[in-house]
């Protein structure tokens, strides 16, 4: 499990004082200043910017005048820190339409997390390869990044491209405690499941007290139950997720490790972290629960075996069931939390063609009971009524013949 990082504050100022220097320097004129309020929430946005980023927002929206780049620059880390991505994206534009390259490379990078948190993961492809391009001086995030959200969306060349980024000779060495991990994902995700459990199994033996070792070691069990060796998998989950019980609905994309949904939960985690190194904010992608990841799992595969030998009395809310399942397994995961698709459809189909033979059978039972008795007594009725009527209808004309 992650444990946090923060940004000291004094770096985090001399950040701002080093940025403020070089949008000046490239700014037509000078920057409106910033009022006291908003000067007093950026400086506690600095010290702690997952806890006062909504105040940050709030005060910078009291203030009618325009913002320079920089200004909209830490708005729209702030608008990422509390969700709100469309906002978000319109700061960052903002600060893509100056003449800054560096402040621009920046926004585009902050563009690539809004993406990531809404699953584009095509659209965060784009913007972080226009960073790298406006700053090469951030082509070792960049590229590592780019490599490996390239990996989560399917790209056979996904692996390999990790593999070139992390032989860079300017990649942070702390990076390079992760790159087998990365690794290994990339396995799974482009279907060598046999490999990839192997490599997460190897990872979480090699790092042991690592605080991504629970992180492998369910990824291990999930690519071993893909994998078939189903016994082995069961067994990992189990000792994994102790004593412990499940805490909430967890999406049943997350649980599989699909890329997209794991990159998008990483960046919901990444809104309540401090300022961090580019490498350190790529690996805290990953840095998931373990545990917690294990008991879902466990749980799941709980309802699953339920729903796979119904009891005689929930026969008829199978087809139900069943129907409800598909609708959830089909649906994309979304910002909330999306409950596990999992189900049993032969079962269910069976009680439900069960049903249908049933009533099919029960069809020549209810055709006698057409009242064929009372129709013929209404006709026999009526031809009585009428032979009456048109006797005593001739009778009058017979007689005055």
């Amino acid at each position: 499990m992650h444990r946090r990082r923060r940004l000291p504050t004094v770096l985090a100022l001399v950040l701002l004082s080093a940025v403020a220097l070089t949008t000046s320097t490239g700014a037509r004129g000078e920057p409106p200043p910033l009022a006291p309020s908003v000067q007093d929430a950026l400086v506690a946005y600095l010290r702690d910017p997952a806890a006062n980023a909504k105040v940050f927002l709030d005060a910078a929206r009291q203030e009618n005048g325009a913002v320079n780049p920089l200004q909209a620059l830490f708005l729209g880390d702030a608008a990422l820190r509390v969700g709100r991505y469309r906002m978000a994206g319109d700061l960052f534009d903002a600060v893509r339409e100056g003449d800054n390259p560096v402040l621009g490379s920046y926004a585009e990078v902050g563009m690539a997390w809004a993406a990531l948190g809404r699953g584009r993961l095509a659209d965060a492809y784009e913007h972080l390869e226009a960073a790298g391009t406006l700053n090469p001086a951030l082509g070792s995030f960049t590229d590592v990044t780019m490599a490996l959200v390239a990996a989560a969306n399917g790209d056979p060349d996904g692996r390999a491209a990790l593999a070139a980024a992390a032989a860079r000779s300017d990649v942070d060495p702390g990076f390079r405690e992760v790159a087998p991990l990365l690794d290994a994902y990339a396995r799974y995700w482009a279907g060598d499941v046999a490999g990839a459990a192997d490599a997460f199994t190897a990872f979480a033996v090699a790092h042991p007290d690592s605080r991504f070792a629970d992180d492998a070691l369910y990824a291990a069990a999930q690519a071993k139950q893909r994998a078939g060796r189903d016994a082995e998998a069961l067994a990992d989950l189990e000792a994994l997720a102790g004593d412990g019980r499940a805490h909430g609905p967890m999406s049943s994309r997350l649980v599989a490790l699909d890329g997209r949904a794991l990159l998008r939960e990483g960046t919901r985690r990444d809104r309540t972290l401090g300022f961090r190194a580019g490498s350190v904010r790529i690996a805290d992608l990953l840095d998931g629960d373990g545990s917690r990841m294990a008991r879902a799992a466990l749980a799941a595969r709980a309802r699953e075996s339920a729903l796979a030998a119904p009891d005689a009395g929930e026969g008829a809310r199978a087809p139900r069931r069943r129907r409800t399942l598909a609708r959830g397994a089909a649906t994309p995961d979304d910002d909330g939390a999306q409950s596990h698709g999992y189900g049993a459809p032969g079962a269910a189909r069976a009680t439900a063609d069960d049903s249908a033979g049933s009533s099919r059978t029960r069809q020549p039972e209810r055709a006698p009971r057409f009242p064929w008795a009372a129709v013929l007594t209404v006709a026999a009725l009526l031809l009585a009524f009428g032979l009456w009527a048109f006797g005593r209808g001739r009778a009058p004309q017979v007689g005055s013949r």
